[in-house]
């Protein structure tokens, strides 16, 4: 997370340098920037065969490369969650959805039939 920050904060300075330097107006120029950091985060619920579940993803940096942390869980159904780090948002949530998948196979929750369309076997 102090990597995240850092690399945030760098960001700002430069765009606030620039600015300057340009003429722009740094207010537009960092709410650019916040309104696309923003974009990096997000939460979700989705109904998952017939339960309510949630999503999210987040950012990480590891050796200077941009990941994703995927998690998806359904409360009250499942007492555990899927999990994945991938290089892309879609990849992350996806990767946890077959992660949660595998678990709920494992533990019984559901069958063959219905992991079928989420596991290759």
């Amino acid at each position: 997370m102090r990597a995240c920050t850092g690399v945030v904060v760098g960001v700002l300075a430069l765009l606030m340098v620039l600015s300057q330097v340009t003429g722009q107006n740094t207010e537009s120029i960092v709410t650019l920037v916040l309104q696309k950091l923003g974009g990096l985060w997000h939460n979700g619920e989705v109904d998952f065969m017939g339960h309510s579940c949630m999503y999210n993803y987040r950012p990480t940096i590891s050796r200077w490369k941009l990941y994703y942390k995927g998690k998806m869980w359904c409360p009250g159904w499942a007492p555990f969650s899927g999990r994945s780090r991938k290089k892309s948002r879609s990849g992350a949530i996806e990767h946890a959805t077959r992660d949660f998948v595998q678990k709920a196979l494992d533990s019984g929750l559901i069958t063959k039939e219905d992991a079928s369309a989420w596991i290759s076997q």
